[in-house]
């Protein structure tokens, strides 16, 4: 048995040394952590044992610094698939405390550990971080009989204990990543910016020049097949121009740049402009636009526009070859006052599950293979929200999607 000072100092002692633990990744934190512990307990190997779902077992993520621990590695029984049993799966499923010091005759325990290791006390304590039970610890020595039952309660104070720590860590860890994350995306947002404005500068002068060898080229023959291959170019300088806007408008949302000019609009004119403007004749696709007749609305009649036009685009790419896709429009009354509802539905593949929730994200695209950037669609919510209004999604795998724009009537705090 381990011949230590009285439990209450042994323990306040043993919290003051883990206390001065340098908080820094899970690793650094439960290795140290480890080493106290042996010590306190006069063990020859202390483990931390973390569960591993892509393995689907125990891993000794952290051990203490001692020989045994070097030989555990040694023979591989760092790694303790849950299939095989033995007392540290044993710990871990039932979430129960196990101590023994004559582990030599426990039926359950693995043989590598009794026999290649030589253990014969042992405790084994459930190990939970943030309510969680995440893995174990197993204390074990060389000598038989060596823990007490005070030593079995000591220890599971001591593992509640490093429960917390490691908690702290993890937290501290996941909050430095974050900030990693933040200044390595605010750098690449500031970057976008700078190019998005370059970009703009040139795009102009481009125009121009297709303009005049749209001219040139009609002229010469209004059947040649240049004026076919100059519309092309027009079409892509366009989709870039439409990036571009997306950039900037992005940057002027994230900077509060971003400035509304409401005035009193009919909603029912602006959704059937734009399913005429966004027509494709080359393909046989039918965009039908239902409406209960003029809705007048308070907003930004150019960024309700560029939110409609993202809406019916991304309906029209996603729907197949002879499909329809329908664009509702009326009113409704809600609690806090009259709204004009737009939905527009797609016979499409429908929004992947996984994807849904986080559809309105920043970056967040169901069109990665195509190239999409995500940003029509965040965009899209933020001009909706902006005007006091919301932008919803519905979905199932197979049957086409629903996006739902509700706009107020009333001014609700846009001025005029």
């Amino acid at each position: 048995m381990v011949d230590a000072e009285a439990s209450p100092q042994r323990l306040l002692s043993t919290l003051e040394r883990l206390l001065q633990l340098p908080t820094g990744t899970l690793r650094t934190t439960l290795i140290p952590a480890a080493d106290v512990i042996a010590e306190t307990m006069q063990a020859d190997k202390v483990d931390v044992f973390l569960y591993d779902s892509t393995r689907e077992s125990l891993n000794a993520l952290c051990s203490s610094n001692q020989p045994l621990s070097a030989l555990q590695r040694k023979l591989g029984l760092e790694v303790l698939p849950l299939a095989n049993g033995g007392r540290v799966v044993w710990v871990y499923k039932t979430g129960q405390t196990f101590a023994t010091g004559n582990l030599q005759a426990d039926a359950e325990e693995l043989r590598g550990v009794k026999e290649s290791l030589g253990i014969r006390s042992k405790i084994g304590v459930p190990f939970e971080m943030g309510g969680k039970r995440r893995g174990m610890v197993m204390i074990a020595s060389l000598k038989g009989d060596h823990f007490s039952a005070d030593d079995v309660h000591f220890a599971e104070t001591l593992v509640r204990w490093i429960g917390v720590l490691a908690h702290r860590a993890e937290l501290a860890e996941e909050m430095r990543r974050n900030s990693m994350d933040q200044s390595r995306r605010a750098t690449a947002d500031e970057l976008v910016t700078v190019v998005a404005h370059d970009v703009r500068n040139y795009l102009s002068p481009i125009e121009l020049r297709l303009q005049t060898l749209r001219v040139l080229a009609q002229r010469e023959s209004p059947s040649t097949p240049m004026l076919e291959e100059i519309g092309k170019i027009f079409k892509s300088v366009s989709q870039l121009r439409a990036l571009v806007t997306d950039l900037l408008n992005l940057a002027r949302l994230d900077h509060g740049l971003f400035r509304l000019e409401p005035a009193v609009i009919d909603l029912t004119d602006l959704v059937r402009d734009s399913a005429r403007a966004l027509e494709r004749p080359n393909i046989r696709l039918d965009v039908r636009v239902q409406s209960t007749g003029q809705i007048l609305v308070p907003a930004d009649g150019a960024r309700i526009r560029q939110c409609i036009d993202n809406l019916i685009a991304n309906a029209i790419e996603q729907s197949p070859e002879g499909a329809t896709v329908t664009v509702l429009i009326a009113t409704e009354r809600q609690e806090n006052g009259e709204y004009a509802r737009v939905q527009v539905l797609d016979e499409g593949p429908g929004v992947p599950p996984e994807i849904l929730p986080r559809i309105f994200e920043r970056h967040q695209t169901s069109n990665a293979q195509r190239g999409g950037l995500g940003l029509g669609l965040f965009l899209a919510r933020r001009i909706v929200e902006l005007h006091g209004g919301t932008l919803t999604v519905e979905s199932k795998p197979g049957k086409g999607a629903c996006f739902t724009v509700c706009l107020p009537c009333q001014l609700h705090g846009l001025e005029l």
